[in-house]
């Protein structure tokens, strides 16, 4: 069954920052082309690599972020090539700030969508200023709120770019409305994405709770967060699990499992349901707690958590995802053929709808589709 933007033209002049965007756009039948340099797409840069297969066509990355999209090859001064390829692009995603962008306004019909996403917007002081998958972090002020007390600051999800796809995914949500309102209107528009404004829009740490706390400075809490006890990550035989006790149920229900676990019936007592009380002792609580999960696997922590009614997860390596019986019993994992001809597991479609809409192919060669389109 043809996707729901089959039809669709979108061209993509990014690296990271688009990527993901327009791989789902790929995966509901639009037709995405990759427009990349002679030395390819940063993307084909990215670590991991397949042993096996020779550059630039041995990054995993590529392999999943660029499934189902068109490679053309153009020289950066080749406008005519650059010209026969927008004149009939409905989407163009670009990361270039405006200065330095090859896509002048007369190259673009008028009822193309302009995706541009950039460090810090297209409009006030810091317009011009570069930017980074890091600089995002920082300016958002997550790098601050993330990491031990003790300790410099760290990136979250480090070598997975959050941030920059944070940011795809809010391009992807602006440009699907910007096509609806084309539908009306007929005409394109300007989407504009910030960085910055991407990533702090899910900051656990410096996007709502600053204004709900009255902007109060929040320090690095390493693993355990202080927004109550227990809550944060806790060693057990197999790894680690997460345990978030909040609410007074929560604590209620924890308190019986480790007095039952480990015959510590101080636990129970009616002072530790105080959440200041816990704070202020959440060294000693964190003892008692960690009794309880040292002695048990992360499964059995999270089944029995769950049947207390506690929110307990488990901090899951990748073989324990691939291996996951709920991820396989839903069909969640799906296979790329890689240019060597060997396959890996990907994730799926990130949601499911009745009708079979989701299609992806393998990944390009680099300049496999230039002949196509320009010769």
């Amino acid at each position: 069954m043809a996707g729901p933007y089959s039809g669709l033209r979108v061209v993509d002049t990014t690296g990271l920052a688009g990527a993901y965007a327009t791989r789902l756009f790929a995966g509901l039948g639009a037709e995405v082309i990759r427009l990349e340099p002679p030395d390819g797409s940063p993307l084909r840069y990215l670590a991991p690599f397949a042993e096996s297969i020779a550059p630039p066509e041995n990054s995993l990355w590529w392999s999943y972020l660029a499934m189902g999209t068109r490679s053309v090859v153009i020289e950066p001064d080749n406008k005519d090539a650059l010209a026969q390829i927008l004149s009939s692009a409905d989407v163009i995603f670009e990361d270039r700030l405006p200065e330095d962008s090859l896509i002048s306004p007369d190259l673009l019909p008028d009822t193309t969508v302009r995706t541009s996403i950039v460090p810090f917007g297209l409009t006030g002081p810091k317009r011009s200023w570069k930017s980074s998958n890091l600089v995002a972090w920082a300016a958002s002020g997550v790098l601050y709120a993330t990491g031990f007390r003790d300790r410099a600051p760290v990136a979250p999800a480090g070598h997975v770019q959050l941030a920059l796809h944070a940011s795809a995914a809010s391009a992807l949500v602006g440009t699907l409305l910007a096509l609806r309102a084309r539908r009306k209107s007929g005409e394109g528009q300007q989407v504009e994405i910030s960085m910055q404004e991407a990533a702090l829009a899910i900051a656990p740490e410096t996007g709502v709770p600053v204004f709900l706390d009255d902007r109060v400075h929040r320090e690095r809490s390493g693993n355990r967060r202080d927004l109550g006890r227990p809550f944060g990550l806790y060693p057990c035989s197999d790894g680690f699990v997460s345990i978030i006790v909040l609410l007074p149920r929560h604590w209620t229900a924890m308190a019986s499992w480790v007095a039952e676990a480990t015959g510590n019936e101080t636990i129970t007592e009616e002072v530790f349901e105080d959440l200041g009380v816990r704070m202020e002792t959440q060294d000693l609580i964190d003892t008692w707690v960690e009794e309880l999960t040292v002695g048990q696997t992360r499964q059995e922590l999270f089944q029995e958590g769950q049947r207390r009614g506690i929110p307990v997860t488990p901090v899951n390596t990748v073989n324990a995802l691939l291996d996951d019986p709920h991820l396989k019993a839903a069909r969640f994992w799906s296979e790329t053929q890689l240019p060597d001809g060997s396959s890996v597991a990907v994730p799926g479609a990130p949601f499911r709808t009745n009708a079979d809409w989701w299609t992806m192919t393998a990944a390009p060669l680099l300049g496999q589709h230039t002949e196509f389109y320009l010769g």
